[in-house]
């Protein structure tokens, strides 16, 4: 080393001086920094991918469901399920947005809007999925079952609670019908 420093100038010396002090600082500064409160995930998050998650069922598999609980808890298969959807299972995407704006000579401004999806980079399966912002969960409107045996009040009510437990539904929105 002391060949190496024997040969730089003045100059030069006084530079790597001043080089090895700022490296000292900042080493100094990494060690004195705080420890980071929120560390960034090692993998992304399973709700950042496309697909709907495997608890989110269709319309269809929950009145198959529905009737086989009900047609279960009557004993046979006298039970026919109808189901109103307010709305489908959708993510809320981020998007990244620019506007730009510009002036002619003759003074007219002209503006322009720009959307893209804000992509993250899943290196375990080696492609870019977008950034979920929320997902929303389907929504049932309404509940119609039409049941083909004699009319009883405890029945109406026990289907309807049935009903109501399984699909996180209001007793108004349930209706129960008998077939004669």
């Amino acid at each position: 080393m002391g060949a190496f420093w024997n040969r730089l100038n003045e100059k030069q010396k006084k530079i790597a001086s001043w080089l090895g002090v700022g490296v000292i600082v900042g080493v100094g500064l990494l060690l004195l920094q705080p420890p980071n409160s929120s560390p960034l995930p090692a993998v992304l998050p399973a709700a950042s991918s496309q697909e709907p998650q495997a608890w989110a069922w269709s319309q269809e598999e929950l009145v198959k469901e529905l009737e086989a609980i009900l047609n279960s808890m009557l004993g046979g298969k006298g039970a026919k399920v109808f189901l109103t959807m307010e709305r489908g299972h959708r993510l809320q995407i981020a998007y990244d947005r620019t506007e730009e704006e510009r002036r002619s000579a003759e003074g007219v401004t002209e503006r322009r809007w720009t959307s893209s999806p804000v992509l993250m980079r899943n290196d375990a399966e080696r492609k870019e999925v977008p950034l979920v912002l929320e997902e929303i969960e389907p929504t049932v409107r309404g509940v119609l079952v039409v049941v083909d045996q004699t009319p009883r009040a405890e029945l109406r009510l026990a289907i309807s609670q049935a009903v109501a437990t399984a699909l996180q539904v209001p007793m108004y929105r349930i209706e129960v019908l008998f077939k004669q």
